[in-house]
């Protein structure tokens, strides 16, 4: 007899990690099904030499500590997560240079207060801007809470009533939400270094996500766990599995069952079948739906729709550098940095479709300066990101991959070191380069994106709040992760998973499919 469980998770990424602790805190039989050896996805590490490089995690927002605990530092300690978590000095630092020249270097701190003091400084005339600012924040978590008091199912005239403004910005890109405070351009142009971040240019990403994120990193500070991103997946398995939720490595699912016209289990690729009452799944809605499931004519037009309207969200290149000398002695200074050769992120973004690096957003993170025992001593990791808009790497033929890989993490090492002065070439002791096929062939996501779909007004968090529940899909079929309705990044993943466990509960108890 095939064994049956409350919920079956694919994947045993952010979303799905969540999902599983939160299920089997509230008591539902779990199982976690991961097709590779270690649970996170792109929440790991791996090691290279004497160094242990982080696959993605620069910094998370929402921990905090004491008065300042935000969301996310709650939910684990709701949940009984324990993690080394380090705060980081700073926000960023932010330079905007083409052609030898600078228009742009400034250093945003962590701390409302903080960040108050230099917008005096900097962009005085928009003291009255910053503060409806972080007003903002208060109308938008307020008009949260009522929504998800209501299950999805909110009064509109309680909405329209007594949250006016939580309307308002749900319908604003970022762009036009900071114009709409009346911030100078100057003010927006900083405001909007984040957009890489979100994948998508600062008039394209919905206002009410960037709001969530930046107020975040500004008032409650960012984060960063002291053995890696890997350290949190494997506390939230080792949680999960007190709670008493069951983890199969090494396994992969190669078929999403059906029954009445409602999912009711998993096959794996040994031939075991495990039914469920609801599924749960970190793998893509296409992966699901053309490739995974029995009855592919279960799939509503409206969800096919969908996916054809949605554009990928980013496909990261990295680069992970291990040097043989301590930060100071090759002038670094700041834990992350966003170097670009123009202020108009939506020039940058059109640009991002092609591997040419004629204009870029580059982010550099240098974990030694949040964590000086992050690495042996004496020596410095260093982690280079650029990000494409479409499948830049399509048409890169086999035999062409490894030179095209290394001409682009030679442009983006000579940007560094020509803009900052850096002398990293002589100190290179690690070099490690992932392109979006890497990440393709290692999270199995379409084109490589870690970013799941793009965030645009009409498909950001706000409408996939809004309709999530509402739209037509699979009874039992629950999706996590950054292709979810919380959108891409560790705090949305974590936090929508957790309210995705939630959603599962009540349809188990109501008897699932009837």
């Amino acid at each position: 007899m095939p064994d049956k469980y409350d919920l079956v998770v694919i994947g045993a990424g952010n979303g799905g990690l969540m999902t599983a602790c939160r299920a089997s805190r509230m008591g539902l039989k779990t199982l976690v099904i991961e097709k590779h050896n270690l649970p996170g996805g792109a929440a790991t590490s791996f090691v290279r030499g004497r160094f242990e490089f982080d696959a993605s995690l620069h910094e998370i927002p929402d921990f905090g500590e004491g008065d300042i605990r935000g969301e996310l530092g709650k939910l684990f300690d709701e949940l009984g997560i324990k993690v080394d978590m380090i705060p980081i000095k700073d926000a960023f630092r932010y330079i905007v240079e083409k052609n030898g020249i600078r228009e742009i270097d400034v250093t945003f701190p962590h701390g409302k207060d903080k960040v108050m003091e230099l917008i005096k400084e900097i962009c005085p005339d928009d003291i009255e801007p910053m503060n409806k600012f972080f007003m903002a924040y208060e109308d938008m978590a307020a008009g949260l809470d009522y929504w998800g008091s209501t299950r999805g199912n909110p009064d509109f005239e309680v909405l329209r009533r007594e949250h006016p403004n939580f309307m308002k910005i749900m319908g604003l890109s970022a762009g036009e939400f900071f114009r709409a405070l009346g911030m100078s351009d100057k003010c927006i142009d900083i405001m909007s270094a984040y957009w890489p971040y979100q994948g998508t240019d600062i008039n394209t990403v919905d206002a009410s996500r960037y709001l969530l994120m930046v107020y975040g990193y500004f008032v409650n500070g960012a984060y960063v766990p002291k053995m890696r991103s890997h350290q949190l997946s494997v506390a939230i398995v080792d949680r999960a599995s007190e709670l008493g939720c069951k983890f199969l490595f090494e396994t992969e699912v190669t078929k999403v069952l059906t029954r009445n016209g409602a999912v009711c289990g998993v096959q794996v690729d040994d031939g075991r079948i495990f039914e469920c009452t609801a599924l749960a799944s970190n793998a893509f809605p296409e992966t699901v739906y053309f490739k995974l499931l029995d009855d592919k004519s279960l799939v509503s037009q409206f969800e096919k729709k969908k996916i054809n309207a949605r554009k990928y969200g980013f496909r990261a290149f990295s680069v992970s550098l291990g040097l043989d000398a301590p930060p100071e002695e090759i002038g670094i200074e700041d834990y992350t940095l966003f170097i670009s050769t123009t202020k108009d992120s939506k020039t940058i973004y059109d640009a991002s479709v092609k591997r040419q690096m004629d204009e870029y957003a580059l982010d550099v993170c240098c974990l030694n300066i949040a964590n000086p025992d992050c690495s042996p001593k004496g020596t410095t990791m260093m982690i280079l990101t650029i990000s494409y808009t479409d499948d830049a790497w399509a048409d890169v033929k086999e035999e062409d991959y490894v030179k095209i890989k290394r001409e682009i993490a030679d442009q983006m090492i000579d940007n560094l070191e020509r803009i900052m002065g850096y002398k990293i070439r002589e100190h290179i002791e690690e070099i490690e380069i992932a392109s979006p096929v890497t990440f393709a062939r290692y999270m199995g996501t379409p084109q490589g994106t870690v970013y799941g779909y793009a965030s645009e007004k009409w498909d950001g968090m706000s409408s996939r709040t809004v309709t999530n529940g509402m739209e037509p899909t699979i009874p039992g079929l629950f999706f996590v992760g950054a292709h979810g309705s919380g959108l891409s990044g560790y705090f949305p993943t974590y936090t929508t998973g957790n309210r995705i466990g939630f959603q599962i509960l009540g349809y188990v108890m109501s008897g699932g499919a009837k």
